[in-house]
C-alpha cells in the first residue's frame, strides 16, 4: 500500500521543526507555524499541546492555570478533542466561545459598551430619519421630514400606540392598507402617498422608540436590562433585548480587552499559552485582541505564549487576516513546514505550481509516487457525462466516493438538490444587491457565516428533523436548568403540543408551529419557540413581515407584491429541497457523489476529486479564473487591488486541488485558447474532453 514508507530522514527533519515549535514554547516566543496542504498541521498543533501538558502540565496545575487553544469551527474544536484526549489543562473551543468565557463575567463593563453601541446606532437612525441626504435614504423620509415638529411628535406618538393595528395591517394591499390608516392620519399631509415609505418611516420610529426605551430600562437597573447575552445559535442582534451576535460579539471583545488592564492581566494569570488554529482565516480583530495581550504582557514582564497555526495560501475568507498578520501582530517567529502526508506525487507537483512560494512541498513518504491529475476542456452540457465517466471508471459508492468541487455555489445547489431554494434566495432584492455574500450566506458549513434567513430556516428544519427523530434526547429541546425542573406529566403535554406541529412545506411547518404558539398558554413550550425563533412577534403574518423586511429591504409600493410573490415561492418550495440543503450545511449527504463549495472542503482529503470550473464566479466575479490563468506567468508583476483578487483566486485553486489524494480531474467548461498558455504551466497537457 501507497504512502505508508516514511523516509527517515524527513521524518527526523519534521521532528525538528517541532522542536522549533517547542523551543519557542518554551522561551515564550510569539510565532506563526506554516504548513502546506496536508502537511500535517493539526498534528503539529495536537504535539504542541501534549508538549506544553508534558513540559509545563505540573507549573500549571500548580497555579491553576489553562491552556487556550482556539479553533475555527465546532468539527475542528470536535476533531482536536478527539485527537487529543481529554485534559483538564487545555480549553479547546471556538473563537466565539472563548471571547465569551473571557469577558462574560465582566457585566458591568459589558453593559457600557452596550449602552455606547446602542447610543451610535440610535443616532444614526435618528440621522437617516431626519436629515441623511442619501438620495435613497431622503426619499423615503421626505415627506415626514416636511412635517412641523409638533407633527412629528404627534406622528410618532400615534404610531407608537397603534403598533399592533399597524402589524394587524402590514401585509394588506397599498390600497386597502390606505383605507385602514388614511382617516387617522389624515392630518399628516401626503404620509401616505407612498405606502412602502410609509412602513419604512413607522419601522424606524419603532426601533428608535425600542432603543430609547431599552436605554430607560437599562438606566432604571431594570430586570432582563441589566446583564448582555450573547447566543451563538443566532446570527442575528437584538440589541434592545440585550441580545448580541457573533460579529458584535468579537467588537465588545476587542473593545473591552483594549479598554482595561485589569482584564488583560486576568487573561495573562490565567492562560499563559494561546494557540490559535486556522490563522489565515481568523477576523483581524481576534489578531487585534491578542496583539494586545502580547503588547501588555511585554509591559508587565509577564510571560506568555501566543502561537498562529495555519497557511496564509490557504486563506479564502474576505474576513480573515490572511497574509496581513505580520502588519496587525508584528516581530512573529515564522517556522514553515515543507512535507505533505496527504497527496501522492502528481498531486503534490500541480499543488507546488499553484502557491508558487517559499513553502515547495515534498511527500514524507518513500512511496509517494504516482497518483493522476488531468485537465480537461468541454462544455457546460459536458458536467454530468463527465462526472459519470468518473463514477464507473473509479468505481465509486458509498464506500468510495467520488467528491466533486463546484467552484460556481449556484452548480453546487443544483447537483445537490436544492436549486429551486438557490434561485428563490438569489431572486431576493437583499442578495441581489449582496450577491457574493449569498454563497457564504447560504451555502458555507460554518454557521456562524450564515444570513440571518438562511440561519432561521436551518434552525427550524434541524428542530423538525430532531423531533422527528426518536433517538433525540428531550433535553435537545429546553434549556437545561428547564429541563430538571419538570415533571413527567409536564413533559408529555409539551411532547403532544411537540408533536402536533405539521406541514408540507416549510411555509406550512411554521405556519403552524406559530398557531399553536398563539393558542397554548403552556409556558415551556413557548419557552422553546421562543429560544427557536427568537422574534419579535410571533403571529405567521407577522413571520412573513420579518423576511420581507431581511429579504427585500427598502422596497417601494410598486414592488411590494412582487416581493411577497418571491417569498411566497421561497416558503412553499419543495420540502424535500430543504432538507438537502439541511444535508449539505451539516455535510451529511446521503449519495455515493458528493457535491462541495471551495469553502466547504477546509481540512478534508479526498480518494477522488472532480472541480467543474469556468470563467466566472458568480454576477460580480466575471472572468475570475480565465484573468488568473492569464496573469499566472507574470505574478510577479501584479500589485494593489489585481494582486489581491489573483492571490483569493489561487487560495481558492490551492485548497481544492489539494484536497485530492489519489485522483484529480478538473472540467473547465469555456473556451480556453487565451489562456491555456497558462493552464499548462500548472497542469500540463489540457485535454479535449469528448463523450
Amino acid at each position: 500500500m501507497s504512502l505508508s514508507d516514511i523516509t527517515d530522514n524527513l521524518k527526523q527533519e519534521e521532528r525538528e521543526i517541532q522542536n522549533q515549535i517547542n523551543s519557542s514554547i518554551d522561551s515564550f516566543e510569539h510565532i506563526v507555524f506554516n504548513a502546506g496542504a496536508g502537511a500535517g498541521k493539526t498534528y503539529a498543533l495536537i504535539e504542541s499541546l501534549k508538549y506544553i501538558i508534558k513540559t509545563h502540565g505540573k507549573k500549571l496545575l500548580y497555579h491553576n492555570q489553562k491552556i487556550i487553544c482556539i479553533t475555527y469551527t465546532n468539527v475542528a474544536t470536535n476533531e482536536i478533542k478527539e485527537r487529543l484526549g481529554n485534559s483538564e489543562l487545555i480549553k479547546v473551543s471556538t473563537i466565539h466561545e472563548r471571547l465569551w468565557d473571557l469577558i462574560k463575567d465582566y457585566k458591568k463593563e459589558l453593559l457600557k459598551i452596550h449602552v455606547d453601541n446602542i447610543k451610535d446606532q440610535l443616532k444614526q437612525l435618528i440621522f437617516d430619519l431626519n436629515n441623511n441626504p442619501e438620495d435613497k435614504i431622503e426619499k423615503q423620509f421626505r415627506v415626514f421630514r416636511g412635517l412641523s415638529d409638533d407633527l412629528k411628535d404627534d406622528f410618532k406618538k400615534f404610531i407608537i400606540s397603534e403598533k399592533e393595528f399597524f402589524y394587524k395591517n402590514y401585509d394588506k394591499s397599498a390600497k386597502n392598507f390606505k383605507m385602514e390608516f388614511e382617516e387617522s392620519l389624515s392630518q399628516y399631509k401626503d404620509i401616505l402617498k407612498n405606502v412602502a415609505n410609509f412602513k419604512k418611516v413607522v419601522n424606524t420610529v419603532f426601533k428608535i422608540d425600542n432603543y430609547e426605551n431599552c436605554l430607560d430600562k437599562i438606566k432604571a437597573k431594570k430586570n432582563h436590562y441589566k446583564i448582555v447575552k450573547y447566543e451563538s445559535k443566532y446570527n442575528t442582534d437584538n440589541l434592545h433585548r440585550m441580545i448580541i451576535s457573533h460579529d458584535t460579539l468579537i467588537d465588545y471583545s476587542l473593545k473591552i480587552i483594549n479598554d482595561y488592564d485589569l482584564l488583560k492581566q486576568i487573561v495573562l494569570d490565567s492562560h499563559p499559552y494561546i494557540l490559535i488554529d486556522e490563522y489565515q482565516d481568523t477576523n483581524e480583530k481576534v489578531v487585534k485582541i491578542m496583539k494586545l495581550i502580547a503588547d501588555h504582557a511585554k509591559k508587565i514582564q509577564h510571560k506568555v505564549f501566543i502561537g498562529y497555526f495555519g497557511d496564509t495560501v490557504q486563506n479564502i475568507y474576505n474576513d480573515g487576516v490572511g497574509s496581513r498578520i505580520d502588519e496587525i501582530h508584528p516581530n512573529l517567529k515564522f517556522i514553515n513546514k515543507k512535507f505533505n502526508r496527504r497527496s501522492h506525487q502528481k498531486i503534490i507537483d500541480v499543488i507546488n505550481k499553484i502557491r508558487n512560494d517559499q513553502i515547495d512541498q515534498i511527500s514524507i513518504y518513500a512511496d509517494s509516487t504516482g497518483g493522476s491529475v488531468k485537465f480537461y476542456t468541454g462544455k457546460g452540457e459536458d458536467k454530468q457525462g463527465f462526472i459519470e465517466k468518473y463514477e464507473q471508471k473509479w468505481n465509486v459508492d458509498t464506500k468510495n466516493k467520488l467528491h466533486c468541487l463546484v467552484l460556481t455555489n449556484k452548480l453546487v445547489a443544483e447537483f445537490s438538490g436544492f436549486i429551486d431554494i438557490y434561485n428563490h434566495f438569489s431572486s431576493t432584492s437583499f442578495y441581489k444587491k449582496n450577491y457574493d455574500r449569498l454563497n457564504t450566506e447560504l451555502l458555507s458549513n460554518d454557521l456562524s457565516k450564515i444570513g440571518d434567513v438562511p440561519n432561521l430556516f436551518y434552525r427550524i428544519i434541524k428542530f423538525k428533523s430532531e423531533l422527528e427523530n426518536p433517538k433525540t434526547p428531550l433535553i435537545n429541546f429546553f434549556d437545561k436548568k428547564i429541563y430538571i425542573k419538570l415533571i413527567f406529566s409536564e413533559l408529555n403535554k409539551i411532547i403532544i403540543l411537540l408533536k402536533s406541529i405539521y406541514g408540507g412545506t416549510l411555509g406550512e411547518y411554521i405556519e403552524s408551529i406559530l398557531k399553536n404558539y398563539e393558542k397554548s398558554d403552556n409556558e415551556y413550550f413557548r419557552h422553546i419557540i421562543n429560544q427557536l425563533l427568537n422574534l419579535e412577534r410571533y403571529s405567521y403574518q407577522d413571520f412573513k413581515n420579518y423576511l420581507l423586511d431581511k429579504l427585500f429591504p427598502n422596497l417601494d409600493t410598486e414592488e411590494i407584491d412582487n416581493a411577497k410573490e418571491k417569498l411566497e415561492e421561497l416558503l412553499q418550495a419543495d420540502f424535500s429541497q430543504y432538507i438537502s440543503w439541511y444535508e449539505f450545511i451539516i455535510d451529511k449527504q446521503q449519495t455515493s457523489i458528493v457535491y462541495h463549495t471551495y469553502h466547504g472542503t477546509k481540512g478534508a482529503e479526498f480518494d477522488n476529486v472532480i472541480i467543474l470550473m469556468e470563467n466566472d464566479f458568480g454576477v460580480k466575479n466575471k472572468a475570475k479564473f480565465s484573468s488568473f490563468f492569464k496573469n499566472f506567468k507574470n505574478a510577479d508583476t501584479i500589485k494593489g487591488e489585481k494582486l489581491v483578487k489573483f492571490n483569493n483566486t489561487r487560495n481558492l485553486l490551492y485548497v481544492s486541488c489539494s484536497r485530492a489524494i489519489q485522483n484529480l480531474r478538473i472540467l473547465y467548461i469555456n473556451d480556453i485558447s487565451d489562456f491555456r498558455e497558462g493552464i499548462e504551466k500548472i497542469f500540463g497537457k489540457v485535454y479535449q474532453y469528448e463523450i
